[in-house]
């Protein structure tokens, strides 16, 4: 849209002189309309074209509601060269526009510059009040030479008189040329001919505009009688259609005769079908019932061999009930001696943990630095955990030394999956040379379209198969799903430390942790 700072770069009187080149009478009238700054249409063309340009004028730079209605309209009407100068760079807009002469000779100034005024771009902007300010410069120091030769004139473009008033406009140039011959040396008679002109000049100003009402007026009931003659068509058309429908009705009407009679002959029909369906009927249900004895014959000599079938099967179930009882019994025997011998090696069991737990010994001996550190980092979890809530990254190679501290680190592993859209390889490899091994799979796609990839089956296997070596594990990770991972580290008397967001956080999984390191903005970058 314009630029706000329009009103002021750009005066009244040029601001108007612009205006009157975009616009023609008619928008003008339209547009005070618009913007309810006449009313009435009468005093519209009683006021001369220059009168009704200051009035829009005033307003547009008065009223900012009156503003928007005028640049829209202004933007509707030059659309072609804003889209034009859209495309263009500042280069080329300074190159093709570099000068008003050609764009006034081609009678596209008033658009471009329009186009220019309204783009986004400063220099744009800049370079549209630069032709402006220049062409009214010069327009100005024409109308000035002019003032000195002839009567002074609104605008650069001259008025076309119509034929009714040419003898007025023929009058008063053939007096303008007089006036110029005794010029050089009649100067006080010069002032009271211009002042006789500038007269007629009124004079035929006005008889102008009344022309043009006139002609407006003809032109209205142009457009009344066309209308007229396309209603009297339009009922011309009614009438035709009116004929039409009566025939066609005269032929319904013999249509619907032919019907009652041919609906009377069916009535009687449909009587002789009723008898003869209820004819049918008793016919049909005799032969039902025919039909129902005979299968009841058939059902019966059925069920009869069904009933010697299943005798025959009750007895050969009853034998082999008594060989499955004794089979059975047997499968007791052997059942009651296997619970034996479990029984005693459960007492063996029992006898064995009475024993000290060297292994809960030497681990409590173990303090300080002296403890063997496992980290297992789920890079998925920790991703999108800092993704959705800070739009950030976590810093893996602060949070490795921060969670370890003094201790001695056996091993920390972080669990990556690969997505094909995003290259992850300068990240593997900065993990890499900081300590970390790696574990990669890659996203897995189901048939249904979705998609798998995750490692919480990997990374409790491979805590379970390092607990002999560790004294502590820590799961950076807030999933939920390795609570059970968790409770079984602490039953082989192992310390579990979790370091996750703690909006992220499973409450089971922090309530099961020997100690929960919450992450903050100093673990993020």
């Amino acid at each position: 849209m314009i630029k706000p700072n329009l009103k002021l770069k750009i005066h009244h009187d040029q601001l108007t002189w612009f205006l009157a080149i975009l616009l023609n009478e008619r928008e003008i009238f339209q547009l005070l309309i618009n913007t309810n700054l006449v009313a009435d249409s009468d005093k519209l063309h009683s006021s001369t074209k220059q009168e009704l340009l200051n009035r829009l004028t005033n307003a547009f730079l008065g009223q900012s509601h009156i503003d928007e209605i005028v640049i829209e309209h202004l933007s509707q009407k030059a659309e072609t060269a804003i889209s034009r100068v859209g495309y263009m760079v500042v280069d080329e807009i300074q190159t093709f526009f570099r000068s008003p002469a050609p764009l006034i000779k081609s009678g596209e100034f008033g658009e471009v510059v329009w186009a220019l005024l309204a783009d986004s771009r400063e220099d744009v902007h800049s370079h549209g009040i630069h032709l402006l300010t220049a062409a009214y410069e010069t327009h100005k120091e024409l109308d000035d030479v002019d003032a000195q030769l002839q009567f002074p004139t609104y605008f650069d473009a001259p008025q076309t008189p119509s034929p009714e008033n040419q003898g007025i406009q023929t009058e008063y140039t053939s007096d303008l040329e007089q006036v110029q011959e005794k010029s050089h040396g009649q100067t006080s008679e010069t002032d009271s001919l211009k002042r006789a002109l500038a007269d007629l000049k009124a004079e035929y100003t006005t008889i102008e505009k009344k022309h043009e009402q006139l002609e407006q007026h003809c032109k209205f009931l142009l457009e009344e009688n066309e209308t007229l003659k396309t209603k009297e068509g339009d009922y011309q058309e009614n009438e035709k259609q009116i004929v039409f429908l009566q025939q066609e009705n005269e032929s319904l009407l013999e249509k619907a005769t032919q019907y009652a009679e041919t609906n009377a002959s069916f009535m009687k029909l449909e009587a002789e079908h009723q008898q003869l369906q209820t004819k049918y009927e008793d016919v049909t249900a005799q032969l039902n019932e025919l039909t129902q004895i005979k299968t009841s014959k058939e059902s019966f000599m059925v069920e009869l061999k069904l009933v010697e079938e299943a005798v025959y099967k009750e007895f050969q179930a009853l034998e082999q009930l008594k060989t499955d009882l004794q089979n059975h019994f047997d499968v007791i025997e052997k059942s009651h001696e296997t619970s034996r011998n479990a029984l005693n090696q459960i007492r063996q069991t029992v006898d064995y943990l009475d024993e000290p737990d060297l292994d809960s010994i030497a681990q409590e001996n173990r303090t300080g630095a002296q403890q063997r550190v496992g980290v297992f980092v789920d890079v998925q979890n920790m991703f999108y955990a800092a993704k959705d809530r800070f739009e950030r990254r976590v810093d893996y190679i602060k949070l490795l030394d921060l969670i370890v501290g003094p201790r001695q680190l056996i091993v920390a592993y972080v669990y990556i999956v690969q997505i094909p859209e995003i290259k992850q390889g300068n990240f593997i490899s900065l993990l890499e040379h900081n300590g970390y091994k790696i574990r990669s799979k890659d996203l897995r796609l189901r048939g249904d379209g979705s998609a798998k990839g995750d490692w919480d089956v990997g990374i409790a296997v491979d805590v379970v198969s390092m607990l002999g070596m560790l004294d502590v594990v820590i799961l950076a990770s807030g999933d939920g799903d390795f609570c059970p991972l968790a409770e079984l580290i602490k039953q082989q008397h192992k310390r579990i430390e979790v370091v996750a967001f703690e909006h992220n956080t499973s409450m089971d999984l922090q309530a099961m942790a020997d100690q929960f390191f919450p992450i903050g903005e100093e673990l993020l970058m």
